[in-house]
């Protein structure tokens, strides 16, 4: 039987993990830098995450679907219903809507900002939000899971399927034969670990964990940080806001969740983000490529936000609900692996044998948690529909069509000097 190592324990490793499993791989081993799991810093130990299905395009319309339907499935408690607040004058919410009716979710219509009053609980204050020129629709099924709480129910589940996990174990370097086949990793303390195939599921260090040109991936990934905050609303005011939907404005790429149970609400902004050139081991010298900024590699400042980020967050929470006026109980940036396209990267590596790359979330891999790993399966083995073999190559044309999620969006260079906690 064929041995399978994967590098990274994040959403694209631990799906991809549970679905070779359960395809029958009986040799399926993941190693991992972080020495605890889910890794602190990663961008999926999070308090919650969208689910949706809508999506300017059918195929991650119709994945969502399924995606919801197994979150409710498989992962008990982890998915809350709570609906989503789909927003946005736009060709892409438009997309959305027409797709969602195609595969027969329920679809309220949003006319205008003035209608969200019949889908916000009537004893919630809407904010200047309710005069803008807004439009769009609600899905009732759609909602948020605990991101952490996903994440800790698919590890326990691949290790009950057999799957080997390794924490504290950062790969140093591929193992490439003389005929460029990929065999294995070198990792800390010169180990080589040899598998049959290596999967690469690094997320947003993978550019820098595998900076030479030849391996061509600094070209089409990039770690963007994104901006997060929180709230923390008192026992009174969650059972006020309890019922409030996820709401997702596409023109402003902010985006804002109900109560978890600790009571903290949180609100972000899918943007283009900030990079940062920043060596993750010496943070005083430059990089080529976009390191993360994280708490394990920068401690307490490795939260921090930039401080223009933290007033856009608080504008678009006082439009939306004045009433949770309030400083962040915390923030911390939020670590995407980007495409230029928005779309994943699912491929094997055209120069090197066996090396196969699952990565470049672009800040929506999570929700498909349960169903994601079936894709990288699937292109191991053959069976990947035509279609998302071309959406998700190595070769693809990356420039044929922007990021429709958020478009135009520019991506800065983050300054250490204008951040906040």
């Amino acid at each position: 039987m064929p041995q399978y190592l994967i590098v990274g324990a994040g959403v694209f490793g631990l799906s991809t993990a549970y679905h070779l499993l359960l395809d029958g791989a009986k040799d399926v081993t993941v190693v991992d830098r972080s020495t605890t799991l889910p890794a602190p810093d990663a961008a999926s130990t999070d308090i919650n995450r969208i689910v949706r299905s809508s999506y300017g395009e059918p195929l991650y319309s119709k994945l969502g679907q399924e995606a919801i339907t197994l979150w409710k499935k498989d992962f008990p408690g982890i998915y809350r219903e709570s609906g989503l607040l789909f927003l946005g004058n736009t060709k892409y919410v438009s997309a959305s809507q027409a797709n969602d009716i195609a595969i027969g979710v329920t679809v309220i219509p949003v006319p205008n900002a003035a209608a969200m009053r019949g889908v916000i609980p009537k004893h919630i204050q809407l904010g200047s939000i309710i005069d803008s020129s807004l439009q769009g629709y609600i899905t009732p099924d759609g909602g948020w899971a605990d991101a952490e709480g996903g994440m800790t129910a698919l590890l326990k589940k691949v290790i009950d399927l057999g799957g080997h996990i390794r924490t504290g174990t950062k790969v140093e370097s591929l193992l490439i034969d003389t005929q460029s086949t990929v065999v294995g990793v070198v990792v800390n303390g010169g180990e080589e670990i040899r598998a049959d195939k290596t999967i690469l599921a690094t997320g947003s260090w993978t550019a820098s964990i595998f900076p030479e040109s030849r391996f061509g991936l600094s070209d089409r990934l990039v770690a963007t940080g994104q901006s997060i905050a929180c709230i923390q609303l008192d026992e009174i005011e969650a059972e006020r806001f309890k019922d409030i939907p996820v709401s997702l404005n596409i023109e402003t790429g902010f985006y804002m969740f109900p109560p978890n149970p600790d009571r903290l609400i949180k609100v972000a902004i899918h943007d283009g983000g900030y990079v940062n050139y920043a060596s993750s081991e010496d943070p005083s010298s430059i990089t080529p490529v976009s390191t993360p900024r994280t708490v394990s590699n920068y401690g307490k400042a490795g939260l921090a936000i930039p401080v223009s980020m933290a007033s856009r967050l608080r504008q678009h929470l006082v439009a939306m609900y004045p009433e949770l006026d309030r400083p962040f109980c915390k923030t911390r940036l939020c670590w995407y692996s980007d495409t230029p396209d928005g779309d994943w990267l699912i491929d094997e590596h055209p120069d090197f044998k066996n090396l196969i790359l699952a990565t470049g979330g672009s800040g929506h891999a999570y929700k498909f948690l349960p169903v994601l790993g079936r894709l990288v399966v699937q292109k191991i083995r053959g069976t990947l529909s035509p279609d998302a073999a071309e959406k998700f190559a190595f070769k693809r044309s990356w420039d044929a069509k922007p990021d429709d999620s958020r478009p135009g969006r520019e991506v800065k260079v983050i300054n250490p000097n204008e951040l906040t906690l």
